[in-house]
C-alpha cells in the first residue's frame, strides 16, 4: 500500500469525529441542560488543556521517533474516554470527561500533519490531495449526523463520536512504522533547547499566532453556528447540508493546492484567508437570508483551508525537520488551544446577550491576522528560523521506507 494512500486513509478516518463533535456535540451539551456560558466553558476549557498535552506527546514522540505508535496510543485511550459519556450526567462529569478526551484526541493531529508534511518534502507527497479525504469524511459525518439526530434524541451524537474514534484507531494503524536512525548521536538537552528556540523565535511566534487568530474567526461558528440556526427555524437536515457546502469548498481548494501554492506563499494564503474572515463573518452576523448564507458558506475554503494550508507550509519550511511533530503541536496548542479557547469563552456571554452579532468578533480577530500575515511576509525569507539539531544530522530519510517502495 502506498504512503499517499495509507495517509488518505488516516485523514479520512481521523475527520469522522469532526464531522460529529464541531457541529453537533454542542446540541447535546444543551440536551443535558447546559446554557450558553456553560457550552462555551466546556468547549473553552478543552481547548485550553491542548496547550499542555498536544506539546508534550508531540516531543515525547519526536523524541522516540515513534509517531506512529503514540498515535495508536493516543486513539485508544480516546475510544475509551469517549465512551465515558454514555455515564455522565450533570456539568462537572460532562466537564472532566470533555477535558480528557480533548486533551488526547487532538493530540493526534500534530502527530500526522507532520508524517504528511515530511512526506511532501522528501517523497513528493501531494498534501492538499491527501489531507482532503479529512474533509470529504468530514461532509460526511456532518451531513450523515444532521439526518440522524433529525430523527433520533440527542443521545445518537455521543454514539456517533464513539464509533467516529473507533474507526480513527483503525486508520491509525495503517500509518507506516517509523524506522529509527541507525546513528544517531545524543546530546544533554539538545532536542528541548531547540525546541525553546524555534518557540521563542519572535517570527515564528508573530507566525503561529497570525494563523490562529485566522482559525480561531471559526470559534462562534463552531460552537454557536448550529443553535444560531436552530433559531432561526433551520431543521437538522438542512444545518448538516449547510456544514457540508463549506467543507465541499474546502475539499475543490485542497485538490488544487499544489498548484495555489505555485502561486502564492504561505504568508500570502494567510492573508487572503483573514480577508475572507472579515467579509464572511461581518455578513453573516446580520443573519444572511439563507441564498446568502449558501453563498457565505463557500467562503469556507479561504477562511479555513487557505489559512490551513498557509499555516502548514509556514511551520513545515520555518521549523526544523527534527522537530516536525514539535513544531505542528506548537502550533495546534496555540491555534486549537490558547487563541480558539479564548475566543470561545468570549463568545459564549457575547452570544447570549447579543445573538449572532458575535460574529462581529470572528471578523475583528480576521482583521488582527492580515495585519499579522503582512508583518512576517515583510520579514521571513521562507527558510527554516532555526539550525537543524545534531540529534538528526546522521539520517534525514530515517521516517519512511526507500523510495522504490513507498508506504510498504
Amino acid at each position: 500500500m502506498s504512503l499517499s494512500l495509507r495517509l488518505s486513509i488516516f485523514y479520512g478516518s481521523l475527520c469522522f469525529f469532526g464531522g460529529i463533535n464541531l457541529p453537533f456535540f454542542p446540541v447535546w451539551l444543551k440536551s443535558k441542560g447546559l446554557g450558553p456560558e456553560d457550552i462555551a466553558l466546556v468547549l473553552a476549557a478543552t481547548m485550553f488543556l491542548r496547550i499542555v498535552s498536544g506539546p508534550v506527546f508531540a516531543f515525547v514522540a519526536d523524541r522516540w521517533e515513534n509517531r506512529r505508535g503514540v498515535a495508536i496510543a493516543l486513539s485508544w485511550a480516546s475510544l475509551a474516554t469517549v465512551s465515558l459519556f454514555l455515564l455522565t450526567d450533570g456539568f462537572w462529569p460532562i466537564f472532566i470527561v470533555a477535558a480528557l478526551l480533548m486533551s488526547l484526541w487532538p493530540s493526534v493531529t500534530p502527530l500526522l500533519e507532520s508524517i504528511a508534511m515530511r512526506a511532501t518534502q522528501e517523497q513528493g507527497v501531494d498534501y492538499g490531495r491527501v489531507r482532503l479525504w479529512c474533509s470529504i469524511t468530514f461532509i460526511i459525518a456532518a451531513t450523515g449526523g444532521g439526518w440522524l439526530l433529525e430523527w433520533n434524541p440527542a443521545s445518537i451524537v455521543i454514539l456517533c463520536m464513539i464509533g467516529s474514534i473507533a474507526i480513527g484507531l483503525a486508520g491509525a494503524h495503517l500509518l507506516v512504522k517509523e524506522r529509527p536512525a541507525r546513528k544517531r548521536k545524543r546530546r544533554p538537552g539538545g532536542q528541548l533547547q531547540a525546541s525553546l528556540a524555534i518557540a521563542r523565535h519572535p517570527i515564528f511566534l508573530v507566525g503561529l499566532l497570525t494563523a490562529s487568530l485566522v482559525q480561531s474567526t471559526h470559534a462562534v461558528y463552531y460552537a454557536f453556528g448550529t443553535l444560531n440556526w436552530l433559531r432561526l427555524g433551520y431543521g437538522e437536515n438542512l444545518i448538516g447540508i449547510l456544514w457540508a457546502v463549506g467543507i465541499v469548498a474546502e475539499i475543490i481548494l485542497f485538490a488544487f493546492s499544489a498548484r495555489v501554492l505555485k502561486r502564492f506563499s504561505a504568508t500570502s494564503l494567510l492573508a487572503i484567508a483573514a480577508g475572507a474572515a472579515i467579509l464572511r463573518w461581518s455578513l453573516t452576523a446580520f443573519d444572511p437570508p439563507l441564498w446568502a448564507l449558501f453563498g457565505l458558506q463557500i467562503l469556507h475554503a479561504l477562511t479555513f483551508c487557505a489559512a490551513h494550508l498557509g499555516a502548514m507550509y509556514f511551520v513545515a519550511a520555518a521549523a526544523p525537520k527534527s522537530l516536525a511533530a514539535t513544531a505542528q503541536s506548537l502550533y495546534g496548542a496555540l491555534s486549537s488551544g490558547v487563541i480558539m479557547g479564548l475566543m470561545t469563552l468570549i463568545a459564549g456571554p457575547i452570544y447570549q446577550a447579543y445573538g449572532p452579532q458575535a460574529y462581529l468578533l470572528s471578523a475583528a480577530a480576521g482583521a488582527l491576522g492580515l495585519a499579522g500575515a503582512l508583518y512576517v511576509a515583510a520579514r521571513w525569507n521562507g527558510g527554516a528560523l532555526v539550525e537543524e539539531t545534531e540529534d538528526d544530522e546522521e539520517d534525514d530519510n530515517r521516517d519512511y521506507p526507500k523510495p522504490v517502495r513507498p508506504g510498504c
